[in-house]
Parts: C-alpha cells; sequence; structure tokens
C-alpha cells in the first residue's frame, strides 16, 4: 500500500511538474516571438488570455509525448526547450530580415541551410549551441538529483525487455499525448482559408492576409499550426478538365481575334534579346524620407535620370512581399500567374512535382530563342536549378560558373556590375536571340556595419544603432547598384543587336520598420513600391501608347503601377508581339486589377469578375493542379 501512495504521487509530481514546465515553456516561446521582448509578452498574455493558456495545453500535450518517449522529465524538458530556442532564433533571425514571422512553409529551404548560414553572423550560431548544451547539462543534473523522489524502483531481474523498457507506458503515454494534441489543434491545423475567421471559444479572430498580425493576435504557436494548411493546397471551386478547356478555347479565340486587329510580330521574328534584371532589394529610398530623413545626397541618382529619360519607360511594382520572398515574385514574372489565391512558395512547394511550366522562357524556345538563367548565389536556392528548367530555361549559370566575381568592400556577394558582365557575356557568345532571367545579390542582407567603407549617407533621426547602421548600410549598397545600373544601361544602348531590357526591384529590404508598421495605409505601403524599367537599343513599337496608361496608385510614371504577375506582359504589349494565349487573359486582369496582393486589399477582397476567377483557377491548374490548360 505504501508503495501505491509513493507511486500516485510520483505520479502527481510529474504531472504538475510537465503542467507547470508548459506555463514556463509557453512564455517562453512568445519571449521569442516578440524579440526578446518582455513587456510585449505580458501585453500579450493581457490582452489575448485565451489563445496564451490554451497554447499552455498544446505546449502540454507535446512535452507529455516528448516525456512518453525519453521518460525522463529532466531530459524532455531539455529537449523541448532546445527546440524552442533552435526555432526561435530562426524565427528572430527571419524577422530581422523581412519583418515577417516564421512560417512552415519556410522550412522548405532546410535542404538549403548551408547556403543559408551565409546570411546570419556565426557567433549567434555558436551561443546558440553552448546555450543548447547548457540546458541539455541541467537536465542531465534534474534527472539524477530527482531520480529517487520522481523514478519508481525496478527490478530488472526479473523484467522481461519490454517491461524493462517500460514499452506499454510509453506507448500509452504518447499515444495520449498525439490524441490530446490533434484533438487541441484541429480548429487551426483545419480551415478554410477565408481572410478573417472569427473564432469565438478563444475570442480572437485568424487572419489570413497579414500573418504578423495573425502571429500577434494568436500567439506562434497557434499562428504557426493554422499557416499548416497552406502547405497542402485545395482546389479553387469550379476546377474541373471542361472548365479549364473552355477557359483556353475562350483564350485562343480571343488571340486569333487581335493577331487579326493588331500589327503584331512574332517574337523569331522580332529577333531581339530579352533580358529581366531581378535586382535583389532594388528600392528607391528617396520615398522613405518621410519617415528617415538622411544626409549624403540622391542616393540612387541613375534611376532617377532613367526615370525622366525620354527613352525609357518607368512604373512601380507593388511588391508582394517585404524584404523577402524574392522566389514568389520570380515565379510571378517568369510564368504570368498569380500566387494571391494560392499564398504558397511555387518554387518550393508546387513546381518541384510538375513535368512542365509555362513561362517566358518556354514561350521564346517555341519561337527559336535561346534561354538562360543567370545567379550569382548558389543555383539550388529555392530549387531553381530544379524548376528553371522546367519552366524552359536550359541553361542555369550560377556563382560556380561565374567569370566575373568582382565584389565590393567587404561585401560576400558578387556585385552587379559582374552580374550584367556577366549577361552580356552570354548574349556575345550566342548565336540565337537569347531570353535571359538574371537575379542579383548585391543589395541582399545582411547589411553590416561599415561593409562599403565609411557610410556617405547619414541618418540623423534617434533610432536604436541596430536600426541605423542596416539602413545607412543598405543605402551605400543601393547607391553602388545604381552605379551598376547606369552603366549597364549605356552598354545595351550600344550593344550591336536588338535587345530589350525589364528591370525591377523585387523588394524593398525589410530594414524600414517605421514604414512598414505605419497604421497609415499610404505610408505602410511606400516599402512595398519598387520601381521598374523598360528599356531598349531599338524604337519601342507601341511605347507611346502604353505612355498614356494610368497608374492604379495615381503615379506620374508611364507604365502601369502593378504586382509582378503583369509585368512580362506590360512588355511584350510595349513589343508588339504575339504572345501565348495566358497573356490575353492578363490583359484583362492587368487592367481591372493590376495589382493583386493582400498587403494592398488589406482586410477587403477584389470583385471576383468572370476573368479573375478565370486567371485563378488557371494559376492552379498550371502551378499545382493536373495542367489540362497543357492538353487543349
Amino acid at each position: 500500500m505504501a508503495f501505491g501512495i509513493k507511486r500516485f504521487f510520483q505520479i502527481v509530481a510529474k504531472f504538475v511538474i510537465l503542467a507547470v514546465t508548459a506555463i514556463f515553456l509557453t512564455w517562453l516561446i512568445e519571449y521569442r516571438h516578440f524579440i526578446n521582448d518582455p513587456g510585449r509578452v505580458a501585453q500579450f498574455m493581457s490582452d489575448h488570455p485565451e489563445p496564451f493558456w490554451y497554447t499552455v495545453l498544446i505546449v502540454f500535450f507535446v512535452l507529455l509525448g516528448i516525456y512518453g518517449i525519453t521518460r525522463k522529465i529532466g531530459i524532455s524538458v531539455s529537449t523541448m526547450t532546445a527546440l524552442i530556442l533552435i526555432i526561435g532564433y530562426i524565427h528572430i533571425s527571419k524577422y530581422n530580415f523581412r519583418g515577417a514571422p516564421l512560417l512552415p512553409e519556410d522550412f522548405q529551404l532546410g535542404s538549403q541551410a548551408g547556403t543559408l548560414t551565409k546570411f546570419i553572423d556565426p557567433w549567434q550560431i555558436v551561443r546558440l549551441v553552448i546555450a543548447v548544451i547548457m540546458v541539455f547539462a541541467l537536465g542531465i543534473i534534474f534527472d539524477i538529483l530527482t531520480r529517487k523522489l520522481l523514478e519508481r524502483e525496478r527490478k530488472s531481474k526479473k523484467n522481461i525487455w519490454w517491461r524493462l523498457y517500460r514499452l506499454s507506458s510509453r506507448v500509452t503515454i504518447v499515444a495520449i499525448a498525439v490524441a490530446g494534441f490533434l484533438a487541441t489543434t484541429d480548429f487551426a491545423r483545419n480551415h478554410e482559408n477565408q481572410r478573417d475567421i472569427q473564432n469565438e471559444f478563444l475570442h480572437t479572430k485568424f487572419t489570413d492576409w497579414n500573418q504578423t498580425e495573425n502571429y500577434a493576435d494568436n500567439g506562434f504557436v497557434i499562428g504557426f499550426l493554422y499557416n499548416l494548411s497552406k502547405l497542402s493546397l485545395v482546389a479553387p471551386g469550379g476546377y474541373a478538365e471542361e472548365k479549364i478547356a473552355e477557359i483556353k478555347t475562350d483564350l485562343k479565340e480571343q488571340k486569333a481575334t487581335s493577331e487579326q486587329a493588331l500589327d503584331l510580330t512574332s517574337l523569331s521574328e522580332l529577333k531581339c534579346n530579352i533580358i529581366l534584371v531581378l535586382n535583389e532589394s532594388f528600392f528607391d529610398p528617396e520615398t522613405v524620407r518621410v519617415r528617415y530623413e538622411y544626409d549624403g545626397g540622391d542616393v540612387t541618382p541613375n534611376l532617377h535620370r532613367l526615370q525622366k529619360s525620354s527613352d525609357v519607360l518607368a512604373g512601380k511594382m507593388f511588391s508582394v512581399d517585404y524584404g523577402g520572398g524574392t522566389a514568389n515574385i520570380e515565379f510571378e514574372v517568369l510564368t504570368g500567374l498569380t500566387n494571391y489565391f494560392m499564398k504558397t512558395v511555387p518554387y518550393t512547394n508546387l513546381l518541384p512535382y510538375q513535368d512542365s511550366m509555362i513561362s517566358i522562357g518556354s514561350m521564346a524556345k517555341e519561337n527559336g530563342y535561346q534561354t538562360t538563367m543567370i545567379h550569382p548565389f548558389n543555383g539550388g536556392m529555392y530549387k531553381r536549378d530544379i524548376v528553371l528548367p522546367r519552366m524552359g530555361f536550359d541553361n542555369v549559370i550560377d556563382e560556380s560558373d561565374f567569370e566575373f566575381i568582382e565584389k565590393d568592400g567587404a561585401s560576400d556577394y558578387i556585385n552587379d556590375r559582374s552580374a550584367y558582365e556577366q549577361t552580356l557575356k552570354v548574349l556575345k557568345d550566342s548565336e540565337s536571340p537569347q531570353v535571359i532571367s538574371l537575379i542579383t545579390m548585391q543589395n541582399h542582407s545582411p547589411y553590416e556595419v561599415n561593409e562599403y567603407g565609411e557610410n556617405k549617407f547619414r541618418l540623423y533621426d534617434e533610432m536604436s544603432d541596430i536600426e541605423r547602421n542596416a539602413i545607412e548600410t543598405y543605402l551605400m549598397a543601393m547607391n553602388l547598384s545604381d552605379q551598376y545600373l547606369g552603366e549597364f544601361y549605356e552598354k545595351i544602348k550600344s550593344f550591336d543587336e536588338p535587345t530589350v531590357v525589364l528591370f525591377y526591384g523585387d523588394h524593398s529590404a525589410g530594414v524600414f520598420p517605421r514604414i512598414i508598421g505605419s497604421p497609415e495605409y499610404d505610408i505602410s505601403t511606400i516599402a512595398r513600391q519598387t520601381p521598374y524599367l523598360l528599356f531598349s537599343n531599338f524604337k519601342l513599337k507601341n511605347a507611346d501608347i502604353l505612355a498614356q496608361t494610368s497608374s492604379a496608385l495615381g503615379s506620374n510614371f508611364e507604365l502601369p503601377t502593378t504586382t509582378p504577375n503583369c509585368l512580362v506582359n506590360t512588355m511584350l504589349n510595349v513589343l508588339g508581339a504575339k504572345k501565348s494565349e495566358l497573356y490575353y487573359l492578363l490583359d484583362s486582369v492587368c487592367r481591372t486589377e493590376p495589382i493583386l496582393t493582400d498587403a494592398y486589399f488589406g482586410g477587403l477582397t477584389p470583385f471576383m469578375s468572370s476573368n479573375l476567377s478565370a486567371y485563378e483557377l488557371l494559376s492552379y491548374d498550371l502551378a499545382a493542379g493536373k495542367q489540362y490548360y497543357l492538353k487543349y
């Protein structure tokens, strides 16, 4: 009887320890989520008590499952704490670079972990490793000190192996933990992707279009679980082969009508090189002076000169991301599809599972072009080495193939000048016209102190040293990038083969919290608008017509403000080129909904016209579905 009472109290003691530890670990999770700010954790617990305590329950079941496997309290707590420290570090690193929380799809980049370490401080990794070692050491010490108090005496000589290792109790505990976790998290993991979902039970809401807000309202764990559903896409309503065939037939008719009515030239007849320059984090710093005043002169004088030039068309791109997401923007530009409805990372989550993918590359190949991707970094990043050949790009040149490897200051990245030289060399060595997709790296984070020598652009408002140093270094990088843009423009103008360039910044750097975090819509969207340019060394056929197009955001520039999905279609229209059927759907979509991204709409949604519904269906079909479109 005495043994039975002792065993009962041991079980109760373990339960209490796990429950109390779950409270602490939940606090630690939110502490890391809110970038080590205890004040924000306290405010979250006060403003959102139900999500916090519900997270405690979820954490308890996870901790119980780990205990069921290890049957050691100290080791279980140490394992859970180490996981929180590691995931918290990844989250903080991403947030500092991009101003966005860690999402499940970010772990799709696990295969590029070695490459990603170039973006972080190695000493932070060392400190993290030391912290993890110390956590496990404390866990082992705790188990040793509490062994007699918490563990039942075992007579191993009389036990068979499954009793010796307490297999039945392990399986029972793990089963209870798994069942409890699945039951308590079902509402977060399984849901419809609506823009806002009210949850009366927790007195909260899920926000689909703004994950920073979603995590702030629900905490890291529930916010993360909510986004798990996005790893598997659900087909939009009405998706069927017959519907896709109907859309394709309509587009073929539009294409035939347009080609008869307009004086269009096929790409095979144009025989002009097409260069698409995704310039990493290229942005006009002049626009952020409303919150970040600096001295030192014009950071991007060549950009401003070209925007005013009579032989350059200029516009603004409303980026679908801030501080990152390059591959999603690249996907929209090259394919003409939209990620607005799918909300995933097509390069890593979708395209590796498709045998082929339509793009400007595949369309150009059908017209006798050679196709090349140039990227002065690891070609496996975002699985580009896998997906770009399926998009029609036969040649992939990454940093290991570069002949021009100039770097500026202490930067680890090959600069834009070298990227442009490599591009020009490909053109000169090619016997056929080229479509080149160039993705630069010079302006990529991190932005280290005095990375380019003494900063000539200085901020004089009050702010943290971290924020000041990052912005000042970013301005120096932009200044150099702008210089190389000017040089590239002059070389293209004097190049002896017809060549057109679509140049655009994919997003701004994630260094402007005063802008992106502003409650004023007109301010918060500044950091999402990057410049794009269209220039050539020959007369652009429809330049005068496009110059009359007004911007959706009231821009004074000649080209419309659009999201990335519309850029190539705009270029083809300026060229007066014949194009594939999809681009005729884009003519309608980009006229009525030139901007398709959550940050633009906020909590609203666009009117789902028949054209926009067809666009949603085709984007899903080609990127994630059965690709019925290619059969007709």
